[in-house]
């Protein structure tokens, strides 16, 4: 399990440091896919990175970014979330790690297999990235002193 966050962390992490360029002449082979799996979506707009397709759009009033292989496979979504939309187990682990700190850049990362959460958490000495399982089992990302 902590393969497959590393590993999707790892495709997120590529996608935001590749520079994009608009979709390839013909259409893109994420398309079909897209229309499928994302019925009713509004205002997409689609970016073509070297190795991943990505399409922005709206759903159930959700800014949501799909991920797609080159050849139109969906790999997976990330979405920003309120804290009250979390599962209850990420809520108590990070009320219990972390108390009453400011949290902040909440964001739910879902493949076929897993979903995880992304978020800061603003303790009075440092500034923390965290990823979440559903279950809840927590990994500090990166640690920054104030």
């Amino acid at each position: 399990m902590k393969r497959s966050i590393i590993v999707f962390s790892a495709i997120l992490s590529v996608i935001t440091a590749t520079a994009f360029v608009g979709a390839r002449p013909g259409g893109n082979p994420a398309e079909a896919t897209f229309q499928k799996e994302f019925n009713g979506a509004s205002n997409v707009k689609w970016n073509e990175g070297k190795d991943i397709i990505s399409a922005s759009f709206i759903l159930s009033d959700s800014r949501i970014v799909a991920y797609f292989t080159p050849e139109g496979e969906l790999i997976g979504t990330e979405r920003n979330v309120l804290f009250n939309q979390l599962p209850l187990n990420v809520v108590k682990e990070i009320n219990n790690r972390y108390g009453d700190a400011p949290i902040f850049d909440i964001v739910e990362y879902t493949s076929d297999t897993e979903t995880f959460y992304g978020m800061v958490v603003d303790t009075p000495t440092k500034r923390l990235k965290l990823k979440i399982s559903a279950e809840g089992d927590v990994t500090v990302q990166h640690k920054e002193k104030k």
